[in-house]
């Protein structure tokens, strides 16, 4: 036993089963996130997330919270002439411009790269 009263302990659910609050709305206006990626791209990103957290374990509600706001830091608005990463639910698995698979990896990593972050 750890100590804690299983009464105390907050409940689990699922990733489907959390869902965006004040705090979390409060978050992404704090930190430029809803202005950055604009109220289409968020739901894009929230069904991406969903989806690829379906089928994770049940969790409690901040730990979700906390997921969800890491993956929505990490998101970018889709932009001309930016890859699309077919490895993220939504991306199409049609090969772009005949490249193998590694060079496919590759210019992923190369368009990371000029990702602008802030430190330019």
């Amino acid at each position: 036993m750890n100590g804690k009263s299983s009464s105390s302990s907050a409940p689990l659910i699922s990733a489907t089963e959390w869902q965006v609050d004040d705090s979390a709305r409060t978050w992404l206006e704090h930190h430029g996130h809803a202005d950055r990626l604009g109220e289409h791209a968020l739901h894009v990103a929230d069904e991406k997330w969903r989806t690829y957290r379906a089928t994770w374990a049940p969790r409690p509600a901040t730990a979700w919270a906390a997921d969800w706001r890491a993956w929505i830091t990490r998101e970018h608005t889709p932009a001309p002439g930016r890859l699309n990463l077919y490895a993220l639910p939504g991306g199409t698995p049609a090969s772009t411009g005949g490249m193998t698979r590694s060079e496919e990896h590759m210019a992923a990593l190369l368009a990371a790269l000029d990702e602008p972050n802030g430190e330019e």
